[in-house]
């Protein structure tokens, strides 16, 4: 099972759209979504060591993924592309 990780601040208005998408489709699909305030410790080291400078971002396999708020087709592509969900054969 895989983890997508969701960087988000409180006073970000388009990060709770991004997580309400995320957290549907591991709802569906059977895998853990974390969002990480980088206001918080743990945030601002995850910011650092990615270099990420906008909220929300995804991040998939410890690496920024997508930025923005994110759709659900965009959203299962890049679950398939990094292997958290398998592709249809």
């Amino acid at each position: 099972m895989g983890e997508v990780v969701v960087a988000t601040s409180p006073w970000c208005h388009t990060c709770p759209a991004t997580i309400r998408q995320w957290k549907e489709l591991a709802n569906q699909y059977g895998f853990t979504v974390r969002e990480v305030d980088v206001g918080t410790l743990e945030g601002r080291e995850l910011a650092v060591k990615l270099y990420i400078r906008s909220v929300p971002s995804t991040i998939i396999n410890n690496q920024v993924v997508h930025v923005g708020v994110i759709d659900r087709q965009t959203a299962l592509d890049l679950l398939k592309k990094y292997g958290i969900i398998a592709t249809p054969k």
